[in-house]
């Protein structure tokens, strides 16, 4: 009974260990063209990698990167106008400033920095 107890203990113990995400949230809302990543895409179309390889070459290690769309338009075709997505990014504290220079914004309360319309 001992050895239950301890096995299911332990098991609990990685489920538990495999929960907690590590990092520092962040995000910036993604425009048409004018991302400091659009140069980093090679042809893939895949914006993650893109991201990744921007943020890399920055001295900015990655732990996540999503797409969150808070719009879906219609939209300006110039290139500094929004897709109606962010990108949401999981980071090390110790890169947060550097990730600030680029234009990424802290992620407070689960809460995401949708720009607002005027």
């Amino acid at each position: 009974m001992k050895r239950i107890t301890f096995f299911l203990s332990l098991l609990l113990l990685v489920v538990a260990a495999c929960n907690d995400e590590k990092g520092i949230e962040m995000d910036i809302v993604e425009t048409g063209c004018a991302n400091g990543w659009d140069d980093y895409y090679e042809g893939t179309g895949d914006y993650k990698h893109a991201v990744t390889a921007y943020l890399e070459d920055n001295n900015i290690a990655v732990y996540s990167i999503n797409k969150v769309t808070y719009d879906t338009g219609p939209f300006c075709l110039a290139c500094f106008c929004s897709t109606g997505n962010l990108i949401v990014i999981r980071i090390n504290e110790k890169d947060v400033d550097v990730a600030e220079k680029l234009g990424f914004q802290l992620v407070v309360n689960d809460q995401n920095n949708i720009p607002f319309e005027d």
